[in-house]
């Protein structure tokens, strides 16, 4: 028998999987919306141009956040990122970072698009809605070779879709933060236009090691390889080798190295989104005006909406949080509630205080004039005229001496 051509085997396979994936729907049921061919030019910016139209993922029935922890759900966090509130996608315990990684970039760039009122969405769910995308990213203006290689990619991509759910089979060699051993997985970060980075990358510098991996073992695989084959040779060279790719990888067990930081910052472009591996995890990473941020996909960080990003400046983890326009994160100070009684009650009282001295020296003042209007006169010298005429206010020293409290 014939193989199909290779648009209905295409066709076939996504018609499939998507059976395999479909959510039963509620009450509600959801309604996938149409959407037009996407370009497959990335552009620089994480928004979507105007001349493609996002994939719309419809609401689905509010779902409780420790049932969501327990089951095969993914909490949805709504930030501010490119001046928009886009939704990402938070990991739970073991999740499947690889598609996460994916997921969150299209989100981003507003390939896929997730109603406002959406607070959790199921893996296969996503899965769903992935290989929707990939089906409608065709590239336009392909010979009929070219367009059969592309459908055969496809087929490919969507084949591998359900291993995005555990992890990805994936082997760096160390000559470059975007240098990977090519695997079938490979094909769906190139369907989606999405690079794929690490930084392991060793210095060129250290030119005895560099050589030592050129040679035969560009790869971590191969290097390990190596390391293991040429520890029990008898030649001194090899097991010098042996134990200098040893020393290598235990310096670097973070995968990660100050050469990797300083290369990955000159070859990602500003504005750019891309995958980062590292420690078998994959996350999302973005270049902003030169600072290289990745983002914090942990569900535990799902009420602290200002934490988006955290920096990458150092193979030590020292790294700083910030809102999803790279500006650093602060720690609220915490403030005090007894503190503040006691504060207000010290100026209530003291104002207390000031009221009654107030009110007590102005009783002293009364009683004074009152003793000084009672005092009696020498006869001899009042005046007639004075006799008649009533007496005005104090010009005494103790009228001068007041002190007024406002």
């Amino acid at each position: 028998m014939s193989n199909p051509e290779p648009s209905t085997a295409v066709n076939d396979l996504a018609n499939s999987l998507t059976e395999s994936v479909l959510i039963t729907p509620s009450s509600n049921e959801e309604a996938k919306s149409a959407s037009q061919p996407v370009q497959s030019n990335e552009d620089n910016k994480p928004s979507t141009s105007d001349n493609e139209s996002p994939l719309t993922a419809t609401a689905t029935p509010q779902i409780n956040s420790n049932e969501s922890k327990e089951k095969d759900f993914h909490l949805i966090k709504w930030i501010e990122f490119n001046f928009e509130r886009l939704p990402i996608l938070l990991q739970n315990l073991n999740g499947p970072c690889p598609l996460l990684a994916i997921f969150n970039i299209l989100l981003l760039r507003k390939r896929i698009v997730i109603k406002p009122n959406m607070d959790a969405i199921t893996t296969e769910r996503v899965i769903t809605l992935l290989a929707e995308h990939i089906l409608e990213h065709k590239q336009p203006n392909l010979s009929e070779e070219d367009q059969i290689n592309y459908e055969h990619n496809v087929q490919d991509a969507l084949a591998v879709l359900d291993k995005l759910k555990t992890g990805l089979d994936v082997n760096l060699k160390f000559d470059g933060v975007d240098k990977f051993e090519y695997t079938p997985e490979c094909i769906i970060f190139d369907l989606l236009n999405i690079q794929l980075f690490h930084g392991w990358v060793i210095d060129p510098q250290d030119t005895e090691l560099r050589t030592i991996v050129n040679s035969d073992a560009p790869s971590y695989n191969q290097l390990v390889e190596k390391m293991i084959r040429e520890r029990t040779s008898e030649r001194e060279e090899l097991v010098r080798e042996s134990l200098l790719i040893e020393q290598f990888l235990d310096e670097n067990r973070s995968q990660l190295t100050h050469y990797g930081i300083l290369q990955l910052n000159q070859t990602m472009r500003d504005n750019q989104l891309a995958v980062f591996f590292r420690n078998n995890h994959f996350s999302t990473i973005w270049k902003n005006q030169n600072q290289l941020l990745v983002l914090v996909s942990d569900q535990g960080y799902l009420d602290h909406r200002s934490i988006v990003f955290e920096t990458l400046t150092d193979v030590d983890n020292d790294s700083l949080f910030t809102d999803g326009y790279g500006r650093i994160w602060r720690k609220p100070e915490p403030v005090d509630s007894s503190r503040d009684r006691d504060l207000a009650l010290a100026l209530h009282n003291e104002e207390e205080r000031l009221y009654h001295q107030t009110q007590h020296q102005q009783q002293q003042q009364q009683q004074s004039h009152g003793n000084s209007a009672q005092l009696p006169r020498s006869p001899s010298k009042q005046s007639k005229k004075s006799k008649n005429k009533p007496r005005g206010p104090s010009n005494d020293d103790d009228d001068k001496g007041l002190c007024t409290i406002s």
